[in-house]
């Protein structure tokens, strides 16, 4: 199918049915938004007072390695609530009674699975775009012009690593469910396989949406609660797409 045939299937999926997407989609980001404010939180009191009592720079860095570390870690755990967002949309794709307890599917069922693919998904885009962001921050403070073209060089480079990869194993929570026999290895090598020849396709797709992107933005954000509910059905339709070719 075309893009704009995706979309528009996309919209009659939903048709009357935004209102448990938008509450689903909600829930995920109130559930991560808590949780790395608690971490950020409790990580610059603790760095504010060891700095206090040490007079240790070092030591105030090594706090901020280790709870970065921890917010890395606590990325990857809630990244497996992906899974239950990817079987409410399967589910609401294909004319199933989706609920709201989807979301925590990757929780109870196939765990340890969810959370390998979880930790590929985020280790990619840590290793590819955090460098870049380390050296944007570190131009924030020195106030440096040489950093941030070290940022943009990083940025750039990154982003060419982390596109098609990214690409390349984006669907693995779709065939985590539509697959359950298979290992977290053997989804991700199974999505890279399958991605082959449609990796444009969906990287198409993606900036379609940019246009809306811009907009939402103009409406402060509000236009967001019916456009991630819009895309995520849209890259439901692609996935049920290229695994049922018309041909």
């Amino acid at each position: 199918m075309k893009n704009y045939e995706l979309k528009n299937l996309a919209k009659d999926r939903l048709e009357g049915r935004y209102g448990g997407a938008i509450r689903v989609l909600c829930l995920s980001y109130l559930i991560s938004w808590l949780t790395r404010l608690v971490i950020n939180n409790v990580a610059g009191n603790t760095m504010a007072s060891v700095y206090s009592m040490t007079s240790s720079r070092n030591a105030a860095i090594a706090v901020s390695v280790f709870f970065n570390g921890l917010l890395l870690l606590a990325t990857v755990i809630l990244g497996v609530m992906n899974a239950g967002i990817t079987l409410y949309f399967l589910n609401l794709a294909s004319g199933q009674q989706p609920v709201v307890k989807d979301l925590f599917y990757g929780f109870r069922n196939d765990s340890k699975k969810a959370l390998g693919i979880s930790a590929a998904l985020t280790l990619c885009h840590a290793v590819c775009l955090w460098p870049s962001q380390y050296l944007f921050q570190h131009f924030l403070e020195a106030q440096e012009a040489r950093w941030i073209m070290y940022a943009l060089i990083a940025l750039a480079i990154g982003l060419c690593v982390y596109v098609p990869i990214s690409l390349g194993i984006s669907l693995s929570f779709y065939l985590m469910l539509d697959f359950p026999q298979n290992s977290g290895k053997e989804t991700l090598k199974l999505c890279w396989r399958l991605m082959r020849g449609n990796r444009k396709r969906l990287f198409l797709l993606e900036l379609g949406f940019l246009p809306l992107l811009l907009l939402c933005l103009l409406s402060f954000g509000i236009g967001f609660l019916w456009l991630e509910p819009y895309m995520h059905m849209t890259y439901t339709c692609f996935f049920l797409d290229m695994m049922n070719p018309k041909n």
